[in-house]
Parts: C-alpha cells; sequence; structure tokens
C-alpha cells in the first residue's frame, strides 16, 4: 500500500471518535481520538516517516495504543477498531457526518431516538415533522439539515457525467483563449468516463501561470473562491460543484496529465512498479531517480509515463487498478470499441410515442452518422403517459416502417418496439403480434421498489418467451435520481447467454446502464451488448457516445457488441430464436392488417416523460402538453378522499420513488413532489 498522507490517517482517528460518540462510548476514549487527529493534522513531518524512526511514539499526547493505531493504519488503510465501529452502525451515518452542520452529537440523538440511519430517511423525518418531536430541534434546524442533505447531494458526485462535462468544457472553452494557454484538458473521473463526477478537474500547461489563475477565477461562474496560487486554483460553483484548476510546466504536461487523470489506486500501482522496475519515482513532475530529486524526464507526454514502467500507453477509462497494468504488462490489453465499430443503433422512439422526429427523419440523422441500419422501437401501450402504442397502432406502425424503408432504400429500417415488462414479467403486447417484428426491446418502466430477487424473476421471465431481442436499460438507474435495482446479475446474465437475448447499454447521459462493472461482467460471460441511444429525437442519435464511455470503461471489445455486426448477423440470431419457439419468422407479411383509416400517430401529443430525463434545455417538453387520461385519473383521485390502497402508494413513493406517473401528478398540484405527498398524508407541514 502506498504511504499515506497525515491528514489521511487523521481522518482514520476523525471517524473513529465521531462513530464512537454516536454509538454512546467512552467520552475519553473520544476525546483521545480526537486528540490524535488534532495531532496527526499538524506534524511538520510525514507520519510514515516518524514511524519508521520511532519518533512518532515521543511526541507529545502521542501514546502506544495511538501508535499501534497508526502503524496498522499505515499498512491496511483502517484499524481493528475503526473496522469494528464501522461494523456495528449503518453505513448511512457516515454519509450523515458528511452533511454541514450536522455533527455526531445531533447524529446520535437522531439515531438513539429515531433509528434513522441513512439520509434518504433523515430527509424523510426532516419532512414529514417526525424531527421536530427531538429536543433542540426546531423547524429552522429541520430547515437547514434539508439544505446541508441537497448541498451534500451536489457535492458528493451525484451530477452525471454529461452536466459535469458541459460545464467542464465551458470552462476550458474560456481559459482556451487564453495566448498563454498552452495546452489544456479535462482531467480525474471526467477524463476516465465515470458516470457520476463530484469536483471537476481542469489541466493547463502554460508559461504564465499567473495570467491563467486570474482569468480562472475572475469567471462570472465563479460563486465562491476555494483556493488561490499560481500551481492550483479552486472555485465553487452556483450548483455547489467545485472546480480544481492545476497549471503545469508545458514539459511537466504528460506526467501531470497522467497523474490528475488517476484514478489515485492506478497512480500507486503506477508508483509501485516504476520503484520496483527501475528504482525510479513518477510523479506530476517527471521521472526521478529513488528517493532523489535527480529528475530523469519531465515526462512530456503520458506515452513516456507509461513507458518508463515498462508500458504501453493505457487508455484513460481503463485506469482503475482493476487488471489494466497486469493486462498492459503481458500484451493482452482489450482492443476498446470505438465509435467506428459501431454499425447501427436499435433504441430510438418517434412521435408515434412520445418521441420528436418522424421515421423519415430519424433515418435522415442516421444516415448522417453512417449509419448501416436502426430499429425503431416505440413505447407500447402500459407506458400511456408515453403515448404507448398499444397493438393496432404497433400494428399500423409496421407497415408503416417497412413503407418507408422501401422508399428510403439506402439503409436497413427494422420495425421494432420497446415493449414494457409487466410486474409479473409477462410483456404488454401479445405474443403474436411481438414475433412479427424485426428486433424487440423488452424494458421495465414501473414498480422499481420490488426486490432484487423480484425484479431478477421479472426480467428473466420476459427472456422466456422468447421474443424479447435485448432487455433495455436492465439496472433502471437515473443518475442522481434513483439507484439501480438490485438484481441477481449472475443469473440474469446467465438465462440471457441460455436464450441468447443481449444486455442493452444505454447511452441516454441520465442513464448509462448497464453500468461499467455489469458491462465488463457480460464480456466475461459471454453475453453480447448492445450500445445504443434510446433517442427521443434526432439530436439524441449522437447519445451513443455516452454508452460507449460506459462500455469501453468495462473493457468491451467489438466482438462484444452485437451492432458491430452485420444486419444479416442480428437478423439470424432472431430467427434461430423464434424457430426454436415454433414461430413465424419476422419480416412476412404482417398478419393483422390496420387498415388504411387506422393512423400510425396518436391525435394526443406525448406527455412529458420522467422516464426519460432530458438533458438538452432547449428540448424540453412543452408545460401545455395534454397528459394521459391516467394521471387525469389520478389526479382527480388525488383530489377526493385518499383511499388506503392510494395512501400507500404515495408512502412508496416516499420512500422508493420510482412512480413516474404519480410523480407528474403530484408536481401539478405544486412544484415539489414530495412535499405535496407529505401534505396528502400527514398535512401542511410549515
Amino acid at each position: 500500500m502506498a504511504r499515506m498522507e497525515n491528514s489521511e490517517v487523521a481522518s482514520v482517528f476523525s471517524e473513529m471518535a465521531d462513530l464512537l460518540h454516536i454509538r454512546g462510548g467512552d467520552p475519553h476514549r473520544i476525546r483521545s481520538f480526537r486528540r490524535t487527529a488534532r495531532i496527526l493534522d499538524n506534524l511538520p513531518e510525514s507520519v510514515a516517516v516518524m514511524v519508521r524512526f520511532g519518533t512518532f511514539g515521543k511526541w507529545p499526547g502521542i501514546g502506544p495504543g495511538s501508535v499501534r493505531r497508526v502503524k496498522e493504519i499505515l499498512k491496511t488503510g483502517t484499524c481493528d477498531d475503526h473496522r469494528k465501529l464501522r461494523q456495528e452502525l449503518p453505513d448511512g451515518l457516515r454519509d450523515m457526518l458528511e452533511v454541514k452542520g450536522l455533527g455526531a452529537s445531533t447524529i446520535r440523538l437522531i439515531w438513539n431516538n429515531l433509528k434513522v440511519g441513512s439520509l434518504a430517511e433523515l430527509e424523510y423525518a426532516a419532512r414529514n415533522g417526525t424531527l421536530l418531536k427531538l429536543p433542540r430541534i426546531g423547524e429552522r434546524t429541520a430547515a437547514r439539515i434539508l439544505k446541508g442533505i441537497e448541498d451534500h447531494r451536489q457535492r458528493i458526485g451525484k451530477i452525471p457525467y454529461v452536466r459535469a462535462r458541459r460545464t467542464g468544457m465551458s470552462i476550458v472553452e474560456t481559459l482556451s483563449e487564453l495566448p498563454a494557454v498552452d495546452q489544456i484538458a479535462l482531467g480525474g473521473s471526467i477524463r476516465r468516463g465515470k458516470a457520476n463526477i463530484g469536483d471537476l478537474d481542469i489541466l493547463v500547461a502554460a508559461d504564465e501561470p499567473e495570467v491563467v489563475a486570474q482569468r480562472f477565477l475572475t469567471m462570472p461562474f465563479a460563486e465562491e473562491i476555494l483556493a488561490r496560487g499560481t500551481g492550483r486554483c479552486s472555485i465553487r460553483l452556483a450548483s455547489r460543484q467545485q472546480v480544481d484548476l492545476r497549471i503545469l510546466p508545458p514539459e511537466n504536461w504528460g506526467a501531470g496529465l497522467h497523474y490528475f487523470t488517476g484514478s489515485a489506486l492506478h497512480n500507486i500501482a503506477i508508483r509501485v512498479r516504476g520503484l520496483k522496475l527501475a528504482g525510479i519515482k513518477i510523479s506530476d513532475k517527471g521521472i526521478f531517480v529513488r528517493n532523489t530529486e535527480n529528475r530523469l524526464d519531465p515526462g512530456r507526454t503520458e506515452e513516456e509515463i507509461f513507458a518508463a514502467v515498462g508500458l504501453p500507453w493505457i487508455p484513460p477509462e481503463l485506469r482503475e487498478n482493476t487488471g489494466e497494468i497486469e493486462a498492459a504488462a503481458q500484451g493482452k490489453m482489450p482492443n476498446l470499441v470505438t465509435r467506428d465499430h459501431l454499425r447501427g443503433d436499435l433504441h430510438m422512439h418517434t412521435v408515434a410515442s412520445d418521441g420528436k422526429g418522424t421515421v423519415v427523419e430519424m433515418i435522415d440523422a442516421s444516415l448522417a452518422l453512417g449509419h448501416e441500419y436502426i430499429a425503431i422501437t416505440d413505447h407500447t401501450q402500459n407506458l400511456s403517459i408515453a403515448n404507448g402504442l398499444d397493438e393496432a397502432r404497433l400494428a399500423a406502425q409496421i407497415r408503416h416502417i417497412r413503407e418507408v424503408e422501401d422508399s428510403v432504400g439506402r439503409i436497413r429500417v427494422a420495425a421494432g418496439t420497446e415493449v414494457d415488462i409487466l410486474q409479473d414479467g409477462t410483456l404488454d403486447i401479445e405474443l403474436g403480434l411481438l414475433q412479427q417484428l424485426d428486433w424487440v426491446v423488452a424494458s421495465v418502466h414501473s414498480h422499481f421498489q420490488m426486490s432484487g430477487a423480484e425484479m431478477t424473476d421479472r426480467l428473466v421471465r420476459a427472456m422466456e418467451t422468447g421474443v424479447v431481442d435485448c432487455i433495455g436499460h436492465p439496472t433502471n438507474r437515473r443518475l442522481g435520481h434513483r439507484k439501480p435495482s438490485e438484481l441477481d446479475l449472475e443469473r440474469l446474465l446467465k438465462t440471457a447467454r441460455r436464450l441468447g437475448v443481449a444486455m442493452e447499454v444505454n447511452g441516454n447521459p441520465g442513464r448509462m446502464d448497464l453500468s461499467d462493472k455489469h458491462c465488463r461482467r457480460a464480456r466475461e460471460m459471454g453475453v453480447p451488448l448492445v450500445i445504443s441511444t434510446d433517442a427521443h429525437s434526432p439530436k439524441h442519435l449522437r447519445y451513443q457516445e455516452f454508452g460507449l464511455i460506459t462500455a469501453r470503461r468495462g473493457w468491451v471489445e467489438p466482438r462484444n457488441v452485437l451492432n458491430t455486426s452485420p444486419w444479416s448477423e442480428i437478423a439470424d440470431r432472431r430467427r434461430d430464436r423464434l424457430r426454436n419457439k415454433n414461430w413465424a419468422i419476422p419480416g412476412a407479411p404482417v398478419r393483422r392488417d390496420p387498415g388504411n383509416s387506422l393512423p400510425v400517430h396518436s391525435d394526443r401529443p406525448p406527455a412529458s416523460a420522467d422516464h426519460y430525463p432530458s438533458l438538452d434545455e432547449e428540448e424540453e417538453e412543452p408545460a401545455s402538453a395534454a397528459q394521459p387520461q391516467q394521471d387525469v385519473d389520478l389526479e382527480a383521485m388525488l383530489d377526493a378522499e385518499l383511499d388506503e390502497d392510494l395512501r400507500q402508494r404515495i408512502d412508496d413513493f416516499l420512500r422508493n420513488g420510482g412512480d413516474d406517473v404519480l410523480q407528474m401528478a403530484l408536481e401539478r398540484r405544486g412544484e415539489n413532489a414530495m412535499k405535496v405527498a407529505f401534505e396528502l398524508l400527514w398535512g401542511a407541514t410549515d
């Protein structure tokens, strides 16, 4: 394990003091932990060096117990007392300790009296008035707690990749205008392509760092200056996101870019490899002889840094110390999938349901991107909030798509659908019609609160129908809004492999689902992936980029992705599955003739569906869009006296979220759906 900084060791002692205080431990021991943390933070040299030379134990206020714990922490990152305290208390209490203005004493009061052990439970108790029953907590304190929770969520990385990158690129563009800037790039977790981003890291190579720093600190969106210097500056934006600027000498660009891209564990492993193999030290300032200031190379490029430790360049998406260094050393690096490998997009929506482009418009945009084929996959009837198609409209659309394909002639346009998986795992369109399609995506859009076992059963039943080609956004996560379903991934992937069903890597920037870890497991198990956009307008077809980032983080190669293959191979897979079910082959005449009088498109405009979180402000649905009858009925029920079923549904929404229809109905009664829900169940809390 690489040497820990004094502040990192101190943070372990601070956490032990806080957790012991919450548990109600010995006050003398609590004070001892806090004292040790303060001493560690203020030591004039590295505690690791002091321990090695035996001087730490001689420092005033440090006893044998502290020395023992520090040695263990330096070796393992934790100690016996720390592990024990973490095991005895819920993980969520540590999250609560991160909330500004919420100390260990208040958390102890809340935990001991209410057994509230997570941020979600704390927010629930603050909003419904439960906290007000406790001594020393009034309405002002409850309001401060809610504000602290919101600020904490902004700080801890609940910002989706696309929004963080958009902010970062606007800063990059501003600074790029300076003549003093030689090179500039986003670093950190953005460069590595993580789905959720905390602090933004921006790297600049410049000979005049003062000029760059001054421009950065005076940008209009800098709400607060956190740090100021010639090498590093930090600001906080109005969104509460922190932005760190690192200004490097041009000669150190490669070394700094590698170091500040991370991850920390990857950097540590590279440093250890350098020390062991070549006796060199790798840092953001270059390549040095071990334990000296003798610099061998400033590190102008990242390739030079990797070459110094005997490795080829490693793509940023892989730099998590999860085997990439070993693979590079053995010449077994994956040939990561790129945009050029993708031949088509197999998940998109049109005006027939809740999209904003016609079939022709989606075709034109796809041709401009160089696609060889696409699948039109509008929603089905159960998702009435998205204007889903019933059997009659879907049959009409099959005919419409094939007519348009014949008229365009330059691209394969598959007649498909995104069929809804109901709570019991059945599909909301009759199987006989689904088997006549060219491509079927099956997805969950409701009842997200099911247990992991129940949700896995639900997806397995859907796959076992034999008509499903791909499971859409399999874990149902909404970045910053909804946690992924706790699926039995092994069982799900084994079933998918047995039945020849692909898993989607949904490029919707609000989803990026499957996750990178799940992509890697699917790759290892031989389950094909499909990188799709879930596009709801022609502009959204560029979202394949976000699916690609996720897939690349999962070590995915072109051979693991179904839509890197010609359409004929995809069609053959479906034919084989349908033959095994003794069903007709897609492409045959549609059994149901809708007649010329039946329109493909509904007269009703699509709702502003929460299941698809738009990230482009210019593409937000108009507030005046007509809503499905399902919502109108629900609004009437909310206006009347609540029956027990509706009360339970509202309570489930408050606890778990995921009820898009209810959320929209609540938001039409007030801006804050949570607040409206609380008032319906318990009366106004103001």
